[in-house]
C-alpha cells in the first residue's frame, strides 16, 4: 500500500486526502445524528407523578369495558404507564384516564400518539394539588392540529 502512495503524483494525493478527509466528517455527521436521536427519546417525558398533580389525560368513546381495558394493558407493557377506567357521565360507554403524568410535554406527545391511533376526543386536563377542597382541575387547549381520525 505504501509503494502505492510513493508512486501517486502530489495531485493525486490531495484528491485521496480530501476523499478521506469527507468520508470522515459524513461518519461523524451520521454518529452525531444517531446520538442526538438516542437522547431526544420520547419515552424519557412520559413519566409519572408520585404525588397526584401534573396532567392527566383522557380518552372517552369505548362502546365495552374490554376494549378499554386492551389499551390499559398496551400503555402499561409499553410506557408503565398506569391508567384507570370509568363510565363515561356523557355517553353509554367508557372513560378512560391515563396519568397523572409529570410533564406536560410528555402529555401532549401521548395525546397526539392516541389521536394518530385513531382515538378521538382526547382531552389533556391539568390536576390539583392534593389537600385542595376548592379546586377543579382545568382542560388545557389542544396544541396540535393534527385531525382526530376515527373513534375505536
Amino acid at each position: 500500500m505504501i509503494k502505492v502512495l510513493r508512486h501517486l503524483n502530489s495531485r493525486d494525493k490531495l484528491a485521496l486526502t480530501v476523499f478521506f478527509s469527507l468520508a470522515l466528517l459524513c461518519t461523524l455527521y451520521f454518529a452525531s445524528g444517531i446520538l442526538v436521536t438516542y437522547i431526544s427519546s420520547s419515552a424519557a417525558p412520559l413519566e409519572m407523578s408520585k404525588d397526584g398533580t401534573g396532567f392527566t389525560i383522557q380518552v372517552p368513546g369505548f362502546q365495552s369495558k374490554p376494549s378499554a381495558e386492551r389499551l390499559v394493558t398496551e400503555l402499561k407493557n409499553q410506557h408503565n404507564l398506569a391508567s384507570e377506567i370509568s363510565s363515561d357521565s356523557t355517553s353509554s360507554g367508557y372513560l378512560l384516564k391515563i396519568g397523572p403524568l409529570t410533564k406536560l410535554e410528555g402529555a401532549d406527545y401521548l395525546r397526539d400518539e392516541l389521536l394518530k391511533s385513531g382515538y378521538t376526543g382526547v382531552k389533556i386536563i391539568q390536576n390539583c394539588a392534593p389537600g385542595i377542597a376548592d379546586c377543579n382541575p382545568t382542560q388545557l387547549p389542544a396544541t396540535s392540529n393534527k385531525p382526530a381520525g376515527k373513534g375505536k
